[in-house]
């Protein structure tokens, strides 16, 4: 029944937004809207509103996202990360080397939080006039959308290398975005292939309930490492969950660590 009222408020949000000039989606037909205009060769799925259990059953909280938003359906990739940038990551420090950048459509790697803050600040100010903020999900946003509904490990059922790049089955590398199922919501890579900074510092979580969630949560204020999420291609299999936690520090470029983004509208 839940999803059913999704689904109507989605479709009638889509009609509103076509109503408005928007163009949110290339086909009205898909169960879930994709934004496939965003910059770049970027796309997003529209994500609704609502209430979720964050983490896992023996530590978690709940939480309310009060408004809609769209997030990016893969990783950024290294092509988008040079268009954007007209440079690339130093690989090099990172194992990667030079092939790394002929590997367009991969996603970025090797970047520490202030390099991702840059490429966002450049992106906003280039996309100014497009009525549209880009920035980093919160973890609350991240962990919403990959699951999709779903309250289990994973947000797909069915063979884990179908859909996850995790472990023996990603040969112990990236590998170009979108190449496996998409979760309901339209987003590929949520359980592996690089691990996902998130806008967060690392915190413990509150004790919020059912009848009293966290609005929105940010996290914490300041603090020595940030959360990312979705596990890499060299996690383990529990790892790469729809609730599990990983840590990053400030200064370091990860090999294994990118981003995604979210795109809200102006207000």
């Amino acid at each position: 029944m839940i999803l059913k009222l999704k689904q109507l408020f989605l479709t009638v949000t889509v009609i509103a937004l076509v109503g408005c000039g928007e163009n949110p989606t290339s086909s009205l037909s898909e169960e879930f809207p994709i934004l496939r205009s965003g910059p770049y060769g970027m796309e997003f799925a529209f994500i609704p509103n609502g209430i979720f259990r964050m983490g896992t059953s023996e530590n978690h909280q709940w939480v309310k996202l009060t408004k809609d938003y769209w997030m990016q359906t893969t990783e950024v990739t290294r092509g988008q990360w040079h268009a954007v940038m007209d440079s690339y990551p130093d690989y090099e420090s990172c194992g990667w080397g030079e092939r790394a950048k002929k590997e367009q459509a991969h996603p970025v790697v090797c970047v520490r939080r202030d390099q991702i803050r840059k490429f966002i600040d450049e992106l906003n100010a280039e996309q100014r006039n497009d009525g549209y903020i880009y920035r980093l999900p919160t973890e609350a946003e991240w962990e919403y959308a990959a699951r999709a509904y779903t309250d289990t490990d994973y947000s797909l059922s069915g063979t884990l290398s179908s859909f996850a790049w995790l472990g023996p089955e990603s040969n112990n590398r990236t590998h170009p975005v979108g190449e496996l199922r998409a979760n309901k919501f339209g987003l590929y890579d949520v359980h592996g292939n690089v691990w996902e900074m998130v806008l967060d510092w690392y915190g413990e979580y509150s004790r919020a309930g059912y009848s009293n969630p966290l609005r929105n949560p940010t996290g914490p204020e300041s603090g020595p490492d940030h959360v990312v999420r979705s596990g890499c291609y060299s996690s383990g299999h529990d790892t790469g969950t729809s609730a599990f936690r990983g840590r990053a520090t400030e200064t370091v470029p990860g090999g294994n660590i990118g981003f995604r983004l979210v795109r809200i509208a102006k207000s």
